[in-house]
């Protein structure tokens, strides 16, 4: 069981991973006893005193995306919508070395050794950020687990972590990566397309060949997922883990 803490975390690196979503690298302070299981998600307050003194201190929840196994330092992947005040700050004024408030962790969406050998990351849009962690983790632990990681993304250009999962996949024999793009129009790419359904799940993920299915992204996304699985497939609902966000 993690323990919640409540600290102080400087920004200490910005990766750009599309256009409009950013990863943020925090320090964990050395004697912070922050502990996290990998696909939690942490609460994160940000002084936003550009929206005036009403908004001058925002709260956001995001998940984790790195894992525990990679250092002393957490990330958290946020995509930009121009009316989110949060993630507007954190693209638009978020400077290295600028310090925030992180509690947590919270929620009951992660992997532990013995949950099943045969898994399905399903993440929509920046709903892949704690499915990274629950990838890495089980690969640095060199646990023999099927891992069916599924991304759904409107474009080719939407791909987050896409030069990370072919070096995992080019090391792992057991991480198998698809992606499909449902606005394939105007690009080259020749790979699925469409939603994540009933019918790519049955082809990709299917009930007979998966012990646990984990879906994270937008919340109709979540939901059309979670019905395929259980009206479509059959699926029991103890074998889906499911985070809806906003």
């Amino acid at each position: 069981m993690t323990q919640k803490t409540c600290f102080e975390a400087e920004v200490i690196q910005v990766v750009l991973e599309t256009m409009d979503v950013l990863t943020f690298r925090f320090r964990i302070p050395e004697d912070v006893p922050f502990s996290w299981k990998a696909g939690q998600f942490v609460n994160l307050t940000v002084d936003t005193p550009e929206y005036g003194p009403d908004m001058s201190r925002l709260t956001r929840a995001y998940s984790i995306s790195s894992a525990p196994c990679e250092g002393n330092f957490l990330d958290l992947t946020v995509k930009y919508y121009e009316d989110g005040h949060v993630s507007r700050h954190l693209r638009e004024v978020t400077y290295l070395g600028e310090v925030m408030t992180i509690e947590g962790p919270f929620g009951k969406f992660f992997y532990e050794e013995g949950m099943g050998d045969r898994i399905a990351l399903i993440g929509g849009g920046a709903g892949v950020a704690p499915m990274r962690a629950i990838a890495m983790q089980i690969l640095e632990q060199g646990l023999d687990v099927d891992i069916r990681y599924l991304a759904s993304c409107r474009t080719p250009n939407d791909m987050i972590y896409l030069a990370t999962l072919i070096g995992w996949t080019e090391t792992h024999p057991n991480l198998h990566v698809t992606h499909t793009i449902t606005r394939p129009e105007g690009s080259t790419w020749n790979g699925a397309t469409g939603r994540i359904d009933a019918a790519f799940l049955r082809h990709h993920a299917p009930p007979d060949s998966t012990d646990l299915y984990y879906v994270a992204g937008p919340t109709e996304m979540v939901k059309g997922v979670r019905t395929a699985l259980k009206q479509d497939l059959g699926v029991d609902k103890s074998r889906i883990i499911w985070e809806p966000w906003g």
